[in-house]
């Protein structure tokens, strides 16, 4: 090579150091943002494309045709545990929380998430995530339980007690929204939904160029009916609704009309919630960010509707007019939830599910989704989704589910039962204890459940004969399950 060439070999070399290196077409790709969204006491039974006719979700159907609809879909059946089991992957006994969160005055300072414990938004923050939690909290009142301090780097729309501050009871909470404070009376806003979900589209827009988890928490449908917007009570004015029959329960004292009414403002705000969850929809595909944004849709528990002649949850009370009349119970009706997961790139669409799945699943699935943690081993009590979500169908799946309710707050006369159970494809058993885990009056309130015969959990089997050798079988199952868990035993 001659001199000349020589120089222009070391320009061209010089000026190539000056320019952009090309990017690396290798590289990974940016990891999936998170979209989790609750809405407040709803059934599986009150969404459309879980087979109800006279409901209107046509956004919450969307999800379903468009990703992965979970049948069998089970949460606690009142919401402070359910919420806590999705953020941290355990078992609500396991983090102190067996019922709802009360307000005490002043505030119970063991009542509310222990501090220190893995969530979905503190292992997404170790992994460069940004997290926001707009609406409903219910994991602790007071600055302990704030949720700065479990990984959200925002916060709106949840009910705030600042230092040093109490309030007559849980009604009186003010909302913090936008670093304000506003009168617990908001939620009774008809317009409150659409401004949560203002606060959450502004959160998407404003991070979208990063990874971002967002932990939705709607305060509808819940028990009230007078809430929401005139153009949803509309859909559902005048219509003859239909209703559980009434005649098998002869305490019930309802009017038929007055629970259809009832019935009537529950689906309505059932079609606010969808009809702000298409608005939140339509924002991440304005945005370009509905590909690579995976979306769980959930009710954090479920409700009756004269379902089993009452109304409300895990908790609720028989429909007879008077003094409330509690119903411990676990339900179907009142533990299966709506649970639809929607991730373009890895769940094919209209897929269904019939796994026995659970909100301690949500956490180890977004940890394989994200590779959240770095690889750090939790202790998890549940187990991720994600071979189901990419359809693998040989994988081993749990063959039975078993959960705990204890209901230590509005009891009859102060009574609490303690409520072990264990559901199969087929059966479920429940135990009802007493706090010295002995069978509350002589175990004559237990439960066995034919569901293949008798889906709607009518006629109950405990004890009879003929189904003696699964009572014992699943009986065994659960001691076993609650001794590997840290349950307290039944005697």
């Amino acid at each position: 090579m001659n001199v000349m060439a020589l120089k222009r070999l070391v320009l061209v070399m010089a000026a190539s150091a000056l320019l952009p290196a090309e990017p690396d077409l290798a590289a990974a790709p940016r990891p999936p943002s998170i979209i989790i969204m609750n809405t407040d006491d709803h059934a599986q039974w009150a969404v459309g494309c879980y087979g109800n006719k006279e409901i209107h979700t046509p956004n919450m159907d969307r999800l379903a045709r468009e990703g992965m609809k979970f049948t069998r879909a089970f949460s606690k059946p009142v919401c402070s545990p359910s919420r806590a089991m999705q953020l941290t992957g355990l078992y609500s006994h396991r983090l102190g929380i067996p019922d709802y969160i009360p307000y005490g005055n002043p505030i119970h300072a063991t009542n509310g998430l222990p501090a220190g414990t893995p969530t979905v938004a503190s292992m997404l923050k170790s992994a460069g995530y940004t997290s926001a939690l707009v609406g409903k909290w219910h994991l602790g009142y007071g600055e302990k339980y704030y949720p700065k301090f479990f990984g959200f780097d925002v916060a709106e729309g949840d009910r705030y007690v600042a230092p040093g501050k109490q309030y007559e009871n849980v009604s009186k909470i003010p909302i913090l929204l936008d670093g304000k404070e506003f009168d617990a009376s908001f939620v009774r806003d008809p317009n409150h939904t659409a401004i949560l979900t203002d606060r959450a589209i502004r959160f998407v827009r404003e991070n979208r160029a990063r990874p971002f988890f967002l932990f939705f928490n709607l305060y509808v449908p819940h028990e009230a009916t007078q809430f929401t917007t005139k153009e949803d009570l509309a859909l559902y004015k005048d219509r003859p609704l239909t209703i559980p029959d009434l005649s098998r329960f002869p305490e019930v004292k309802i009017n038929a009309e007055v629970l259809r009414k009832l019935l009537a403002g529950y689906y309505a705000h059932i079609t606010c919630a969808d009809r702000n969850l298409g608005r939140l929809l339509a924002a991440l595909e304005e945005l370009g960010l509905a590909d690579n944004t995976i979306i769980i849709f959930m009710g954090d528990n479920g409700t009756n509707f004269g379902h089993h002649g009452m109304r409300g949850k895990g908790n609720g009370w028989i429909l007879d007019n008077g003094p409330r009349n509690t119903r411990p119970n676990l339900f179907d009706t009142s533990v299966l939830v709506p649970f639809i997961v929607r991730w373009p790139t890895v769940v094919q669409p209209g897929q269904t599910s019939d796994a026995l799945v659970s909100t301690i699943d949500i956490l180890p699935t977004l940890i394989e989704a994200t590779g959240a943690g770095g690889g750090k081993k939790l202790r998890l009590d549940g187990r991720s989704l994600m071979p189901l979500l990419k359809g693998q169908r040989s994988v081993k799946w749990r063959d039975c589910y078993c959960d705990t309710y204890d209901m230590l707050y509005l009891g009859n006369n102060g009574e609490q039962p303690h409520m072990r159970m264990i559901r199969t494809d087929r059966w479920k058993l429940v135990l009802y204890l007493d706090k010295d885990g002995r069978p509350l009056d002589n175990g004559s309130r237990h439960e066995l459940f034919d569901l293949k015969a008798d889906p709607d959990e009518l006629t109950n089997l405990y004890g009879k004969p003929s189904v003696a050798t699964i009572q014992q079988q699943l009986d065994k199952q659960l001691r076993a399950w609650m001794r590997e868990t840290g349950v307290a035993r039944p005697r």
